[in-house]
């Protein structure tokens, strides 16, 4: 009996602590579920979307600071955008992208966004490039810019080809310059300059396709 009390004695500190990180992590459970999502970021299915949202919050800087582009996105916009974009990740996955833009290094990080979404992503920098690029490879969706080598109607031009060839895949433009008393233009599935909005349509073809 008393070797028994012997080692119950011994035990009780361990078991004491025991019931002192139980108790520290039902008091703060909340902070230090919001501290290792800031030091690690959160995933779901395998997306990190902390690197989804420091990716459009780079896009969306660079927007905002172009005069020419003349974009305002507010905090909420985003937030929403980020939103939608939790609730319907799946879509996301597997996705073949065709982005055609002359100047590909201007949209490093609306990409990147993308691919951490596990979308596929080929580029192209020419209408040539691209419908040579359609010709040997299956695309969910293309995403193009409207004005290459000093030709305005180049993304028109090359989305009227893609329909001459009975290409029926949906085309977003995402553009600089967004004259919005145009509208979206004839075939195309939307036009942006904002990339809260280049996330929106492109679950808007997503759930159209995959829902």
């Amino acid at each position: 009996m008393e070797s028994t009390a012997i080692e119950l004695i011994k035990i009780i500190p361990s078991i004491l602590w025991l019931f002192l990180i139980i108790a520290v992590l039902i008091i703060f459970y909340r902070p230090i579920e919001e501290l290792l999502k800031k030091l690690g970021g959160f995933e779901v299915w395998g997306v990190k979307l902390i690197v989804v949202r420091d990716s459009i919050d780079a896009a969306i800087e660079l927007a905002e600071k172009s005069p020419q582009w003349k974009v305002e996105i507010l905090p909420a916009e985003r937030d929403l955008a980020l939103k939608r974009t939790k609730q319907h990740i799946n879509l996301f996955k597997g996705t073949q992208l065709l982005w055609v833009d002359d100047h590909p290094e201007n949209n490093l990080n609306e990409r990147r966004m993308f691919r951490q979404l596990n979308m596929d992503i080929d580029t192209a920098k020419s209408n040539e490039e691209a419908l040579n690029m359609l010709n040997n490879g299956n695309y969910d969706l293309i995403i193009s810019d409207m004005v290459r080598d000093n030709n305005t109607a180049a993304g028109i031009e090359f989305l009227q080809q893609l329909r001459k060839e009975n290409k029926i895949i949906p085309v977003i433009f995402y553009v600089g310059v967004f004259d919005f008393k145009g509208g979206v233009p004839p075939l195309a599935f939307g036009i942006t300059n904002r990339p809260d909005e280049l996330l929106h349509l492109t679950l808007d073809v997503l759930e159209r396709k995959k829902s």
